[in-house]
């Protein structure tokens, strides 16, 4: 009896070990907000490219749809991703042909939330001018 819980002490070490080695590479919820301030009216379109600079293969594409004048202040992403360094590319199209676009870096990081405000830069180049 005394190898067997010796066995079952090693198997649970093992497996504690494995599972802390490889926790840091399973996906988690990351919240990611687009802050689009008082351009959000103007806005029909939110697209979003996760890629990991060194795997581009892990790259990840959503697209956000709003009717007319609907899409909120702040856009909100959750999405499943492992911990690390991004390049988040963000495209915005609005009302007629006008669109932008900017590359940022992000680090996701424990399922938390990350803010990128791109309010003032859209702004004016959705039409919109600078505020008052």
């Amino acid at each position: 009896m005394n190898a067997r819980s010796g066995s079952l002490l090693l198997f649970g070490a093992f497996g504690a070990g494995a599972y802390f080695f490889l926790a840091p590479r399973f996906p988690k919820d990351q919240s990611v907000n687009v802050v689009l301030g008082d351009a959000a009216p103007s806005v029909t379109d939110v697209s979003l490219h996760y890629a990991i600079e060194d795997d581009p293969e892990s790259s990840r594409d959503v697209t956000l749809h709003f009717d007319h004048g609907k899409a909120p202040r702040v856009v909100h992403h959750e999405a499943r991703l492992v911990d690390g360094a991004y390049l988040l590319t963000i495209e915005v199209r609005g009302d007629g042909a006008h669109a932008w676009s900017d590359q940022r870096r992000v680090e996701l990081r424990g399922g938390g939330s990350t803010s990128i405000d791109v309010s003032e830069r859209l702004r004016s180049a959705l039409g919109g001018g600078p505020s008052p």
